[in-house]
């Protein structure tokens, strides 16, 4: 059996009829080295997104190696998400406006286990690429937060903001530099 990697993005919403992530996600190889990638998209709902996360982690048949999720900004940059906070704001597809904790029982913040600042010393490419410890308070926040929570630390976890109008070949390229920079630091290996 191969080593799982979980990548998701976010579907359609709002302005953005076509949503970068998902693209990216969609046409990314499901097949990367020894390892086996599961792809899933993610709608930009509070009480689907988690739920529609939680069942493909329930389906996997083994827990992943790693978790890649992918979501959309307005920076032209590439950014490799440190923290997941516990706060949620905005308005989703299915009409439902969010304000305030995620959980008022857990901590204010989830820190990824990858070693981030080792990982962007060995990104080939580190143009548009950078590491940011604010999330924002939507969709992305929220997912990366309680999927940080639900890892228990067992494997690590990573959320990447793409550029919302960035060019799909180039940011598929983009993912794939990050992804052998974080396989060559996590899993000590060379691609």
């Amino acid at each position: 059996m191969k080593n799982l990697i979980l990548l998701t993005g976010f579907g359609a919403y709002g302005n953005f009829a076509i949503n970068l992530s998902n693209e990216i996600v969609k046409k990314f190889s499901c097949n990367y080295e020894e390892f086996s990638i599961v792809k899933k998209i993610i709608p930009v709902s509070w009480k689907r997104s988690i739920h529609t996360y939680k069942k493909v982690l329930f389906e996997l048949e083994s827990k992943p190696r790693l978790v890649i999720l992918l979501g959309i900004h307005s920076s032209k940059m590439f950014h490799l998400e440190r923290i997941g906070w516990n706060f949620k704001i905005g308005g989703d597809i299915d009409n439902k406006f969010k304000f305030g904790p995620i959980n008022v029982h857990f901590k204010p913040w989830f820190k990824t286990t990858l070693k981030l600042y080792e990982i962007y010393s060995v990104v080939e490419d580190k143009r548009k690429v950078s590491i940011s410890h604010f999330a924002g308070y939507y969709l992305c926040n929220y997912l990366y937060y309680l999927a940080l929570h639900l890892s228990n630390k067992e494997y690590p976890v990573i959320f990447i903001h793409v550029p919302q109008k960035g060019d799909i070949t180039e940011s598929i390229k983009k993912i794939d530099i990050l992804l052998k920079a974080i396989i060559k630091i996590y899993f000590n290996k060379e691609l």
